[in-house]
């Protein structure tokens, strides 16, 4: 029977004291933390009330539940673990909310983020909220990922991960310097992209991959490197608080200025949207239990999928407004689908089934309650007052009629 946990927490250190009155029985057992249900704050009065106190309750329970991750399960415990981090694009966010939860589980972290601390990029979110990672202790470091040495200062470490590269040439030469410097455990962040099309959705691990995809070439040459343990993760589209690619956004940007959503027809294609937080326990069990997790590929997703109208009305929801859904056919109207929309055309979703096998791994959130975060976070830096042009939009919509 699964013991559920209910018990405030603000901090990892709160949440170690609280598991620690459980029983050794109680720790073998299966258990969940469960945060307060947002039905239990309609109280609280208005909805900024009720969305600020379901965000801090939604950090204070993924704190206990990584400390307890971390308790009941992990083989090995204070690793030393460097993050290489990109500089741009959707993947920048894993590593920010990764570096949290390996603190929390009492490993030491140090963040090397590729480029300069100087540059404009660093003055986007994750990057401009890396002074909560430096409070928690983590290093944060600038440089190169061909003299991975020079930017950590001689620094040695139990596992790597290289969440920057995504072909060989760029990451080669972590693996390499990974290698000389005799890291135990190499970890990669790869891409569910490069899955061929399958008749039989959705992707598991396993299923034939695009031999070309550059995330191919470097899953094979980390399986051969000799690590004593090696893992790649396969994430697919993100949603979470310091994401700084528009995903969801599309979504808010129609329906916040009243206008009408157009969706390539019929609209039951199926997605998965990953929150960064479910990505990050993931790795961070990966790194606690490295026999577990060797050479393996790990589908880095959420264990629900959505459609694309689906995301509509969850969007609308978020921001309590209602959406009109328009459907078009992007080939019949010589759309480009791709400039259109942000998701491929088509299911694509995959499924985290060696997780759970292997890592005992269980999803933490829920895609509803991420959306009303990025809508709070959307309002607050005023991108619903923002000049938007939808000049495709308006190409779909005289066309559709």
């Amino acid at each position: 029977m699964a013991l559920s946990l209910q018990f405030p927490v603000s901090t990892p250190r709160q949440a170690s004291l609280e598991i620690s009155k459980l029983t050794p029985g109680c720790l073998a057992s299966s258990f969940s933390l469960r945060s307060p249900s947002t039905s239990s704050l309609h109280s609280l009065g208005t909805s900024s009330g009720i969305a600020t106190a379901v965000k801090k309750s939604s950090r204070r329970w993924r704190a206990a539940k990584t400390v307890a991750m971390a308790a009941a399960a992990n083989e090995v415990s204070n690793r030393k673990v460097l993050i290489v981090n990109t500089n741009s694009g959707g993947h920048a966010v894993i590593g920010f909310w990764l570096a949290k939860d390996l603190v929390a589980a009492g490993h030491e972290v140090t963040v090397m983020t590729v480029g300069e601390e100087s540059s404009d990029k660093m003055k986007k979110p994750p990057f401009s909220r890396f002074s909560e990672l430096r409070d928690l202790g983590v290093s944060t470091v600038w440089g190169d990922p061909k003299d991975v040495g020079a930017a950590v200062g001689g620094k040695s470490f139990h596992a790597v991960l290289d969440n920057n590269g995504k072909d060989l040439d760029a990451v080669k030469p972590v693996v390499d310097w990974a290698k000389s410097q005799g890291v135990e455990q190499f970890l990669f962040i790869s891409s569910a992209g490069i899955y061929k099309t399958s008749d039989e959705p959705p992707h598991v691990e396993g299923d034939p991959v695009k031999v070309d995809a550059g995330h191919v070439g470097v899953e094979d040459y980390i399986s051969k490197s000799a690590f004593k343990f090696w893992s790649s993760f396969r994430p697919q589209y993100m949603t979470g608080s310091g994401n700084n690619k528009d995903c969801e956004e599309w979504f808010f940007d129609r329906i916040v200025r009243d206008k009408p959503v157009p969706i390539p027809s019929p609209g039951i294609q199926v997605t998965n949207i990953a929150h960064v937080s479910d990505l990050s326990s993931m790795i961070t069990l990966a790194i606690g239990k490295p026999s577990a997790s060797n050479a393996t590929i790990f589908n880095a997703v959420s264990d629900h999928a959505v459609t694309f109208d689906g995301l509509v009305r969850l969007c609308a929801r978020a921001a309590a407004k209602e959406a009109k859904i328009v459907h078009y056919d992007a080939k019949a109207l010589g759309i480009d689908a791709r400039k259109a929309f942000p998701f491929r055309n088509m299911h694509f979703y995959a499924e985290p089934r060696a997780a759970k096998e292997k890592l005992g791994w269980t999803s933490s959130t829920n895609l509803s309650e991420a959306l009303k975060e990025r809508y709070e976070e959307y309002i607050k830096i005023g991108r619903d007052k923002k000049d938007i042009k939808f000049e495709i939009d308006d190409t779909i919509l005289s066309k559709v009629g």
